[in-house]
């Protein structure tokens, strides 16, 4: 137990907690340096009215995803404010700038349990979040299925079955009590999930996913907008084109932040609507943004007091 404790000291030494946030910043921001090879000729091309709407549109759709996940913890009986879940969620989602996804669910972990958070409620918390976020994309990505390989294509299509299983309360229920045997801790009595995690619910969160990903889509079209004349009939496209692009690279472990999986399936699906050069400048533009919000709410995320 001395040992254990020793270790949770020198975690939450302060200096300990600066140098590995400071690095979450640096590794975000080499990742910017090194995409930004392509931020001359960007620059040179597009309209910076467009581009601003487009950071506008996903700086407000980083807002609605730290709302989610206030609205997932409140309901799990945790006493936080929305500033505290924005803190939480916005310096996590710095660890996904590292290869694999093991440091954003690390971040996501050690910052919810600094305030307080049970652990069955951030392994729920988690899991539904995600379930839910992935479950979305796919609805969003449906129209498109015909232009996946037949391996992505019965992936998307079963996924959301498997992850609406994922969430029903009794199997959650279960994955919390395998979880917390496998770390030891059977010895104690998991808390029951509150009787509100219903369909009625989810329904809701669901919904406020997609108001996410319309706002992603069309932060996608601004970016196409700023090269060039760019109908409505790309905005259709827009929002599936985002969401299962960062899907799908979220599951490409091999990418960081699914560099270029997004940007490379986002083109194919927009290139009919607005052709080729245009899909991609647009797709690589609002790569740079989503970079620059992530930078600048993780900042804003480590400025705040951390509150029980």
């Amino acid at each position: 137990m001395k040992g254990r404790g020793g270790w949770r000291r020198i975690i939450g030494h302060p200096l300990v907690k600066a140098a590995y946030f400071g690095l979450l910043i640096a590794a975000t921001a080499f990742y910017l340096y090194r995409w930004g090879g392509h931020l001359p000729g960007l620059l040179a091309q597009m309209r910076p009215e467009w581009a601003a709407a487009a950071l506008a549109a996903t700086a407000v759709a980083g807002l609605v995803y730290s709302s989610i996940q206030y609205a997932l913890y409140r309901r799990l009986g945790v006493s936080i404010s929305y500033w505290t879940t924005f803190r939480i969620i916005n310096i996590s989602q710095l660890g996904k700038y590292l290869p694999g996804r093991v440091m954003f669910v690390g971040n996501y972990y050690l910052l919810s349990r600094e305030v307080g958070i049970g652990n069955a409620q951030i392994g729920a918390s988690f899991v539904i979040s995600q379930a839910l976020w992935m479950l979305t994309a796919c609805l969003c990505g449906l129209p498109m299925l015909t232009l996946l390989n037949p391996a992505l294509r019965y992936t998307v299509l079963l996924m959301p079955l498997a992850l609406a299983l994922l969430i029903h309360p009794r199997f959650l229920g279960f994955l919390l009590r395998l979880g917390q045997r496998l770390v030891g801790r059977a010895q104690g009595e998991l808390p029951s999930l509150p009787e509100g995690l219903g369909a009625a619910f989810y329904l809701g969160i669901a919904f406020l996913y997609l108001v996410n990903w319309g706002l992603a889509g069309l932060g996608a079209w601004f970016s196409l907008r700023a090269f060039g004349p760019t109908g409505l009939q790309a905005l259709p496209l827009a929002m599936p084109a985002v969401a299962m692009g960062t899907v799908i690279g979220f599951v490409a472990l091999f990418a960081p932040a699914g560099l270029g999986v997004r940007e490379g399936l986002g083109a194919v699906i927009l290139a009919p609507a607005v052709g080729g050069q245009v899909a991609l400048l647009g797709l690589l533009l609002l790569r740079g943004l989503t970079v620059v919000v992530d930078l600048s709410f993780g900042g804003l995320g480590l400025l705040l007091k951390p509150r029980a």
